[in-house]
């Protein structure tokens, strides 16, 4: 018996992958031209400002990351149960009779 085979229509991870770094290196590509225009256009810091535009893309990408794991690293706050004052009596009688 013969298994139809689906077809999908849904992109593989390889076509989004390289389709994401070909975005990147886009991006990248216009910052670093951006860079060089702010300089006046002087040649002879092509490398220097391809990697800058790299630096700053990556902080970019890296805020909601850093972001989103402050969240999860802070700790719910503590609640108070009201029985705090009478805890605090036992504890300093406690001492005192130490």
């Amino acid at each position: 018996m013969k298994v139809p085979v689906k077809k999908t229509t849904t992109r593989t991870t390889n076509a989004i992958s390289e389709e994401s770094t070909l975005n990147l290196e886009e991006q990248i590509r216009r910052r670093a031209y951006e860079l060089y225009e702010q300089r006046g256009w002087e040649n002879g810091h092509d490398i220097e400002d391809w990697l800058a535009a790299e630096a700053e893309l990556a902080r970019e990408k890296i805020k909601p990351l850093e972001a989103e794991a402050v969240k999860k690293a802070r700790k719910a706050p503590i609640k108070k149960t009201g029985n705090s004052k009478a805890k605090q009596a036992k504890l300093v009688e406690s001492i005192k009779t130490v």
